[in-house]
């Protein structure tokens, strides 16, 4: 019992020594040479069951940025993990990726308004030769849907007004087996264009729903951390972006969850 006792003593004092030397925050900034890679995340509530997954709002916000502030190299490809159960959307309705097309966020919203799953923004440098760079600013909205191919998916709509721009993105939802995490994955489609180069965005996914007379929500999580403790870390996200480059960077998300 004593030597249990133990076991326990040394779990508490190391996460209570992590807790100090990181505020909470583990692993939040990747760097490959000269291109930097953040990514900072939250979930709410904080405090969540250890044992069994409850609704919670997922916020997201990743930045990349270059030490020199040179140039941004182009994204690829983009794929998150995010922390919890799978993405529940049995009886969600679903949004097509056609009714977006040419879309501002009134019309999106307007088309796919039941679909709904986040909200966010997007900022991208534009580099086109012998001009000098500006930065878009978008508009993010997230539906539930299907991807071409009827994979599930999160169609994400971006939207700007100056330059005007209207596009929509199918990030396919993958679950990984063996673990209680849900990749989203995207590719970057060539009619693109070189020039859009992504520098930040922000996403928070949240949406509570009733289907057959039972309340529902999108995104879910616990705190499994084991007893007595009462508070651990919970892996938000993890995302790796390919650029075109060939350079690939890995940064995860980690914050303090509280259980009950």
């Amino acid at each position: 019992m004593d030597r249990v006792r133990g076991r326990v003593a040394a779990a508490a004092l190391v996460v209570m020594l992590l807790a100090i030397v990181t505020g909470t925050a583990v692993g939040e900034r990747a760097q490959d040479g000269n291109l930097i890679v953040s990514l900072n995340g939250g979930v709410a509530p904080k405090e969540l069951p250890r044992h069994r997954p409850a609704p919670i709002g997922v916020r997201l916000k990743g930045e990349i940025s270059t030490e020199d502030r040179g140039p941004l190299p182009r994204l690829k490809e983009v794929r998150l993990e995010l922390a919890g159960g799978r993405l529940s959307t049995h009886g969600l309705a679903k949004c097509p990726g056609a009714r977006l097309r040419n879309a501002d966020i009134h019309q999106a919203l307007n088309r796919c308004g039941d679909a709904l799953v986040g909200r966010g923004s997007l900022e991208a440098e534009i580099f086109i030769p012998e001009q000098r760079p500006f930065t878009l600013h978008g508009r993010l909205l997230a539906f539930n849907g299907r991807s071409q191919g009827g994979r599930p998916a999160v169609w994400m709509h971006i939207f700007s007004s100056a330059p005007p721009i209207s596009l929509s993105l199918p990030f396919v939802i993958e679950p990984i087996h063996g673990t209680q995490r849900t990749a989203l994955v995207a590719s970057l489609p060539e009619w693109i264009g070189p020039y859009p180069h992504v520098a930040s965005f922000a996403l928070t996914l949240s949406r509570r729903f009733t289907y057959r007379g039972k309340r529902r929500s999108y995104a879910s999580a616990s705190c499994p951390v084991p007893r007595p403790l009462t508070g651990g870390f919970l892996t938000i996200a993890r995302a790796t972006f390919g650029f075109e480059d060939e350079r690939e960077v890995t940064v995860e998300s980690v914050r303090g969850c509280r259980a009950r």
